[in-house]
């Protein structure tokens, strides 16, 4: 395999962070439901007495290339909510925002309440994986009993009230019979209970992926809403959209492994707190063949 470098990307560069542990949810679609975590309780230690030293060397090696973001994320990082705050009371001190552009937390909301005042002046933003606007719906595709419309307002708020922002997530992995109303049932839903944007993505895994497309066909052809950036590449196919009244809608098509497309969009902060290239723990960072902070597209020969 060859890979060139990608001289024009100026776009954000992530940097994954994963709190070991597990998850409360059972989603099927999730492309994390087969890891093992290789960190048990009583190995946590070797998650904190590595990552910071990875998460600097990382931060130094990419430098002003591109913008940085830090994704926390897990299985569910709220899961043992007590090594959460741990970890964001050690960020926090590292003084990481004048690090990176942005933080940014993923969770299914298991503890994020508890976790609000540990949020505050490490993360400038957090994901709500919700998956659909209707309760039941959402309790059978997440396998356990979620949150109320209320609950999720109570959450947003708080979250507002320290000055995070919050986006909605959903996975697409069936067919959706009337996605015209799907689509504008659930952005009403998510601006009436304050998240700032919904995040549409594809399960990796789902066999019909040519219906996403047409799904996104739908979103970019909405009068309703302006396009702010449209992409189709190798690696995914996405797009950006605003409406009106400034809610914001993303799609995401993408693939399961973006290392093997691409060398340098993204790097893992594993559960051992190591740095790698990849989700598989394939390649460490400092064994990476390409130049770390530049963008490398596989070229087929």
């Amino acid at each position: 395999m060859v890979y060139i470098e990608r001289t024009d990307y100026n776009k954000v560069i992530s940097i994954k962070l994963m709190i070991p542990g597990t998850c409360n949810a059972k989603c099927t679609f999730c492309y994390m439901k087969d890891y093992k975590s290789s960190v048990l309780k009583n190995q946590k230690d070797e998650f904190l007495n590595n990552y910071l030293s990875s998460l600097n060397k990382i931060i130094s090696k990419i430098g002003d290339k591109n913008p940085i973001s830090l994704d926390i994320t897990g299985n569910e990082p709220t899961f043992d909510i007590k090594f959460l705050q741990k970890v964001l009371t050690q960020l926090k001190e590292e003084n990481i925002k004048n690090k990176v552009q942005r933080v940014t937390m993923t969770t299914n909301g298991f503890h994020l309440k508890e976790s609000i005042s540990y949020l505050e002046g490490v993360v400038d933003y957090v994901n709500i994986s919700v998956h659909d606007y209707r309760l039941d719906e959402r309790r059978d595709i997440m396998g356990f009993k979620t949150f109320t419309d209320q609950e999720y307002a109570e959450m947003i708020e708080g979250l507002r009230k320290i000055g995070i922002t919050t986006s909605a997530v959903s996975v697409i992995h069936k067919y959706i019979p009337n996605f015209p109303k799907w689509f504008e049932e659930f952005t009403d839903w998510c601006n009436d209970l304050g998240f700032i944007s919904l995040r549409i993505r594809c399960d990796v895994f789902w066999n019909q992926k040519e219906l996403f497309d047409f799904y996104m066909k739908y979103g970019l052809k909405q009068d309703d809403y302006t396009i702010i950036d449209h992409e189709e590449t190798p690696d995914s196919h996405w797009c950006r959209l605003r409406r009106y009244d400034k809610f914001r809608v993303f799609f995401l098509k993408g693939v399961l492994d973006t290392s093997l497309l691409t060398k340098g969009i993204e790097y893992v902060i594993a559960d051992d707190g190591i740095c790698y290239c990849d989700f598989y723990k394939r390649t460490k960072m400092e064994d990476c063949r390409y130049e770390i902070g530049k963008i490398y597209d596989l070229v087929m020969t």
